[in-house]
């Protein structure tokens, strides 16, 4: 097994090996791994500090109609779109019109 193949699987398994959720021939093999990767010990090293790092909870206040507020500014903007079509549309409709009766008056 190459080692970069070697360190892929160490990676997959880190989180579980950290978590001591490992077969005890797992946790010797990756053990006798770290000890001569530094670069899998580097990445254990990070593992480790973002499993220990609590992931705050949102506010349920805050959260409340934050899909609905999503939704109502789409909607907003796509009549505000549309509005601007259909104002271009007129407009082009105008200058049209406007150029027939130039053409045909003179």
């Amino acid at each position: 097994m190459t080692a970069s193949k070697a360190c892929d699987q160490i990676a997959d398994q880190l989180p579980e090996f950290l978590a001591g959720r490992v077969s005890e021939a797992d946790d010797e093999r990756i053990r006798k791994h770290l000890e001569v990767c530094a670069d899998c010990r580097k990445r254990a090293n990070a593992v480790s500090l973002l499993q220990q790092t609590p992931i705050p909870r949102p506010d349920p206040d805050r959260w409340d109609g934050f899909v609905d507020g999503v939704v109502h500014r789409a909607d907003r903007r796509h009549r505000k779109e549309r509005t601007i079509q259909v104002a271009l549309v007129v407009l082009a409709a105008v200058i049209v019109v406007g150029v027939l009766v130039y053409v045909v008056v003179f």
